[in-house]
């Protein structure tokens, strides 16, 4: 049985519960499979990703195939291009298996009123937040070897971090975002999931059709030492003790320095992030979804009248605090390796009401993404979301980042840190 066969036999057991998977192409997938094994057979492997099978987040073109944004208003749209990042995908031999569910027009809510909520893997009475909801579920479940998503506030860092995988968001404009779905043009990033640095670093050189420099010997980081950064402030917001226990062993190597760093005015920050975020995509999406209102589900409705409702000054004003922070913290990154910063404030959250525990207390999972992610998108910052095993419970995670353009060395100093 080939790789490509065995994940479609687990998508046909268990996607009916896990509801991961929007779309499956099963039939291109086996003929693509049959012409790898043809291909690698002859010697003429083109890569590490050759048959390998991918799912992609349902914002990403795929000629032929649906693009629907998980909503019913996209129903008939079918793609008439593929996207120039899964050209290179395919280019590098990768196998595309389907299109995987999220949260409508990735804005609304993790119960899509079109395709259900996503179960994860790991826990059938929890969620695995958004808005990649699908796309880390489809990993997980061992549907593909790694998955494409969106990022632009933490939709890949969010769900990696429900399923215990890596989820990767890119320095901005990294990879091509041609064919795919735009968001909030300005934080809009493509990227992986999956199981470990090495997988995300082969999946993002083939989605940027280009090999990142060498890595570093581990043994040669380990001797030369690497100074990571925490920065409280920067999410402003309590986590849970399973998470800062989980974070501090990690750190506690022998070539790990650590410093904390402040972060200034982070209320305004945040703040300033959703406007960007709801204004651009009101810019978009407004005159299409108003023509046809009940196409589309209530937290779309709610998101979309919100971002109408804020004026191009008020937005202006919230770009000047984006550029302001960007600057005065690249300042104080000058130096450091990376930046650790927990990805969420608890473990996955419930299947019922995506809320998670924090010491006790229960808080809602999507909500703390505006605090615990989109920084790293308003930043423009590489960030890498890390799963860190908790004992007799579900993973947690935390993001390692850095200065915008060292993606090679971040995940790097991944590979380093977590050995895989």
């Amino acid at each position: 049985m080939t790789i490509v066969e065995g994940c479609l036999e687990r998508i046909h057991t268990l996607n009916g519960q896990i509801r991961a998977m929007i779309f499956v192409n099963e039939a291109d997938a086996l003929d693509a499979a049959l012409q790898a094994e043809r291909e690698i057979q002859a010697g003429r492997r083109r890569g590490p990703l050759h048959g390998v099978p991918i799912a992609v987040k349902d914002v990403v073109d795929v000629m032929h195939w649906p693009t629907t944004a998980g909503s019913l208003l996209l129903r008939d749209h079918v793609a008439q291009n593929t996207a120039a990042c899964v050209a290179n995908l395919q280019a590098a031999g990768a196998i595309m298996i389907g299109k995987t569910n999220l949260h409508e027009f990735c804005t609304g809510g993790h119960d899509n009123p079109w395709f259900g909520k996503v179960v994860n893997p790991l826990d059938a009475s929890r969620g695995t937040g958004g808005t990649s909801s699908g796309s880390a579920a489809a990993v997980a479940a061992g549907f593909c070897a790694a998955a494409i998503g969106t990022d632009s506030g933490g939709s890949n860092r969010s769900p990696a971090a429900a399923t215990g995988l890596f989820g990767y968001k890119p320095t901005n404009g990294l990879i091509d975002t041609k064919g795919v779905m735009s968001i909030a043009p300005s934080l809009d990033c493509v990227g992986v999931l999956a199981r470990s640095t090495r997988d995300v670093r082969l999946v993002t050189e083939a989605l940027t059709g280009k090999r990142f420099s060498r890595p570093r010997d581990s043994g040669s980081v380990k001797r030369t030492g690497m100074t990571i950064a925490v920065c409280p402030a920067l999410t402003g917001a309590p986590v849970d003790s399973t998470i800062e226990r989980a974070l501090a062993a990690l750190l506690d190597q022998p070539f790990v320095r650590t410093v904390e760093i402040a972060f200034d005015d982070t209320e305004q920050f945040v703040a300033a992030g959703l406007t960007i975020l709801q204004y651009e995509f009101a810019r978009t999406y407004q005159d299409s979804i108003e023509r046809t209102p009940d196409l589309v589900g209530d937290a779309v409705r709610v998101f979309l009248e919100d971002g109408v409702g804020i004026s191009a000054d008020a937005y202006d004003r919230a770009v000047g605090i984006r550029e302001d922070a960007r600057r005065r913290f690249m300042v104080k990154m000058a130096g450091l390796d990376a930046l650790a910063v927990p990805t969420a404030p608890g473990s996955a959250p419930r299947l019922s009401d995506e809320l998670t525990q924090v010491n006790g207390e229960m808080v809602s999972w999507g909500m703390a993404g505006g605090r615990f992610r989109r920084w790293a998108n308003m930043l423009g910052m590489p960030a890498l979301a890390v799963p860190l095993d908790v004992p007799d419970g579900l993973p947690v995670s935390v993001q390692l980042a850095a200065l915008p353009g060292r993606d090679a060395a971040l995940l790097d100093l991944a590979e380093t840190l977590t050995g895989t």
